[in-house]
């Protein structure tokens, strides 16, 4: 499942139609909902409000195009995106800012009653393919935002010529908040879409389970970070991780911007809009290789993925210690297994291969590193961010999903799904995303917009999978000798 922004999605045009929530009453009239945000969602909301005050609108938003078989019954659809609205009460849900008793803007959580909600939908006419990419972007970039309800806009593109010879299908393209989404959500929602609409236009209705609401684990997430202090053990393992790099996230310790020569000769400007890739790595069966070397050794394909990319790390920049930022999913309870949300929180990943003389050692150090990153990852990272006063954004980011148990995943190439994001505006920032899927291993990244940071990314990827190949044919055992594996330098992926 390849992440990456719209534009690269390729669409075709077609008749676009727009469908959002809909209440009679504004956000501002909704009953105030007592059960406090999330500690990522507060700083969301603040960041976005502190930007709408200096003239930026700050959007932060995931979704997902898929196709969806034969043709569009609109009362279908509207019933669908009803039913989806009401189970999951992270739709109903917004902030709105109210001013505390110190003349402060303080965030106020208000929440729609299911009986509230309708869905509105807007017909947008017939959009070229030249410009359906830009059109739906522009779209959920001016409508989709942590400060104005509803929190999620879904677009269908109907009557498109593809030219493929497929069967008769639409598309759907939807947008939601970072504050009531997160990747699980993403793909969640491919499936139970697809499901709700087919039995919708077949007039078959079948009841979903009740799943849990987001807003109710806002409230134990809250309690858990209240009770989190200086005294807290988890405390000294943030400390130390962030005193290892003069108080700041670890960054990506490999070239991200050209000379000053390149620079001053080029066109387009540096650390602005952020550019990314999305490929496949490795097929199925590959990733089963992969996976059996690594259960041979004791350890999951996971800590294979990451030692490999520590001793890619170690290859390209010398240095023996990768350090970075590792996102864990933090849907414990069986009630929030299926919810829509943001449940991820952050663990320090810290993998150090100096004592590591094999492989196999390399292997279990970086399981030890990955094990403590998902420990810490069950707390709310930004209450120790307040207490250790960082207020910078992670810098290199690192994500593992295995995806292969996701509700609807085996029919993700017949749906022709894939997850979009917002753009993203950093000159430092670098986030690389490692999913396996029933297909195999995709690899998605964001980076600065420049020459020099794509091709760091990349030499990153290919040793890493090349390295990741050498274990697969069984130099589990070998040395880590100074001198590179052979065959390093050819772009061989697992």
């Amino acid at each position: 499942m390849k992440f990456t922004e719209l534009s690269a999605c390729e669409l075709a045009g077609g008749t676009v139609t727009e469908w959002s929530a809909h209440t009679e009453l504004t956000p501002d009239h909704w009953a105030v909902d007592h059960r406090p945000l999330t500690y990522e969602h507060e700083a969301l909301v603040t960041r976005a409000a502190d930007a709408e005050t200096h003239g930026r609108r700050q959007t932060d938003w995931l979704g997902a195009a898929f196709e969806v078989e034969g043709e569009l019954d609109q009362n279908a659809m509207e019933r669908t995106l009803l039913i989806w609205t009401v189970r999951h009460e992270a739709f109903r849900t917004t902030v709105t800012m109210d001013i505390d008793i110190h003349g402060d803007p303080r965030p106020t959580r208000r929440t729609a009653t299911p009986e509230m909600v309708s869905v509105q939908r807007r017909f947008h006419g017939r959009v070229a393919d030249h410009d359906i990419d830009a059109h739906l972007g522009d779209v959920f970039d001016s409508r989709v935002t942590s400060l104005v309800w509803p929190h999620c806009t879904v677009m269908t593109v109907n009557d498109a010529s593809t030219g493929t010879g497929r069967p008769t299908c639409f598309r759907v393209v939807f947008a939601a908040d970072h504050s009531v989404m997160d990747a699980y959500s993403m793909l969640l929602s491919i499936n139970e879409l697809q499901r709700i609409y087919e039995s919708e236009a077949a007039n078959h209705r079948v009841e979903a389970p009740a799943v849990g609401s987001h807003v109710d684990y806002s409230s134990a997430n809250r309690c858990v970070g209240e009770q989190i202090d200086t005294a807290h053990p988890a405390l000294a393992q943030w400390h130390g991780f962030f005193a290892e790099s003069d108080g700041r996230f670890p960054r990506l310790g490999m070239p991200l911007t050209e000379t000053l020569s390149a620079v001053a000769d080029s066109a387009r400007p540096i650390g602005r809009r952020q550019r990314g890739s999305a490929e496949v790595v490795a097929t199925a069966d590959e990733a089963a290789a992969v996976e059996a070397a690594c259960r041979a050794a004791g350890h999951s394909i996971q800590t294979g993925i990451v030692a490999g990319l520590a001793l890619a790390h170690q290859e390209l920049t010398g240095d023996r210690r990768l350090r970075a930022v590792m996102p864990m999913h933090t849907r414990h309870e069986p009630q929030f297994v299926e919810s829509v949300g943001w449940y991820v929180g952050l663990g320090p990943l810290d993998v150090d291969l100096s004592s590591a003389e094999t492989l196999s050692d390399a292997l279990s150090v970086a399981a030890a590193a990955t094990r403590s990153a998902k420990t810490l990852a069950r707390l709310p990272f930004p209450r120790f961010a307040q207490l250790l006063d960082i207020t910078q954004e992670p810098q290199f980011v690192v994500s593992y999903l295995d995806l292969r148990m996701v509700p609807g995943a085996a029919h993700w190439p017949d749906w022709r799904a894939q997850t979009i994001r917002s753009a993203t505006h950093s000159d430092s920032e670098v986030y690389v995303w490692i999913a396996r899927t029933p297909t195999g291993i995709t690899v998605s990244t964001r980076h600065p917009d420049s020459d020099a940071a794509a091709a760091s990314i990349r030499r990153l990827i290919d040793t890493t999978f090349t390295i990741i190949a050498s274990v697969v044919d069984g130099d589990a055992g070998r040395g880590l000798a100074p001198d590179p594996l052979p065959g390093r330098d050819e772009r061989r992926p697992a």
